[in-house]
């Protein structure tokens, strides 16, 4: 979706690193902008990809990121290419989605979306979270769950984008707590307000936060109520149904449990809350 040109940006067919032909701004704001580009070492000169444009620091993040999913196999998370340098500008180069983020979708109609879809889209948001959990290596929390994170691509099949604030931590954390990693929690006051949960304004981050995040997105997307504009933590004062009345009563009640405030009281993990989830849909 091509976004408001907020800073210079790249012309059209620019060549960048002698490989990548800018199409056109997919996206840009005061830091950088994020391009549709061809790759030209394909033959075909078919193949696109997103190209991630930031000031030169953020190539520490676009390492990073490189780093981190390098060794992430699946369909839900675009892959990364590249990442280089010129004059003061970073960029990554990831494989491109075709097709909007959900709150993009959310925004284009006049009316709530259908429980049903946003279901969808969660117990797919769940799987591709319960594998970052749950990583051999690297157990990752993403950290930044929102819907305009969330690309719905022309399948019908959810992305997982932008792991700028993701984070790794030793293999085996979440399954057996260790006093001596606690400064892996130091430090990750992270993620974007309204949807982050109140632990990792407090620099923590575990499996229940992503859970957090994920039933903040389900409720901005099932009643356009979007909590970046409200004040953080009250979803409690306004239940999902008080505001869109089609929601089922059984569906308010998973959003309750993945929004509590106190980390214990949510579903212990993605998988349980995909199980409600998807038992929910046997109902219907």
């Amino acid at each position: 979706m091509e976004g408001e040109k907020d800073k210079e940006t790249i012309p059209k067919d620019t060549i960048l690193y002698d490989r990548y032909k800018i199409v056109k701004v997919l996206g840009a704001g005061s830091f950088g902008a994020v391009y549709q580009a061809i790759d030209l070492e394909d033959p075909k000169s078919e193949t696109l990809v997103s190209v991630k444009e930031m000031p030169k620091p953020m190539i520490v993040d676009h390492e990073r990121q490189a780093d981190i999913r390098a060794t992430l196999l699946h369909p839900a998370i675009p892959r990364i290419y590249a990442y280089f340098l010129i004059d003061d500008r970073s960029y990554l180069v990831q494989e491109f989605v075709h097709g909007n983020d959900l709150e993009s979708i959310m925004l284009e109609i006049e009316s709530f979306l259908p429980e049903g879809k946003v279901v969808s889209w969660a117990i797919e948001i769940c799987d591709v979270l319960d594998y970052l959990h749950n990583h051999q290596l690297f157990p990752t929390i993403f950290r930044d769950v929102k819907p305009d994170n969330v690309v719905l691509d022309r399948r019908g099949h959810i992305h997982l984008i932008d792991f700028g604030v993701a984070r790794v931590f030793p293999p085996g954390f979440f399954q057996v707590y260790i006093p001596d990693f606690v400064h892996f929690q130091q430090g990750l006051n992270m993620g974007t307000e309204g949807y982050a949960p109140p632990e990792q304004h407090e620099g923590i981050a575990m499996p229940q936060s992503d859970i957090y995040a994920l039933g903040a997105s389900m409720h901005h997307l099932l009643t356009k109520r979007d909590p970046r504009e409200e004040e953080p933590f009250t979803f409690n004062e306004f239940p999902v149904r008080s505001l869109n009345p089609n929601v089922s009563a059984d569906l308010e009640h998973i959003l309750n449990k993945a929004l509590e405030h106190d980390m214990d009281a949510r579903f212990p993990s993605v998988s349980e809350m995909k199980t409600a989830l998807m038992n929910l849909v046997k109902r219907t």
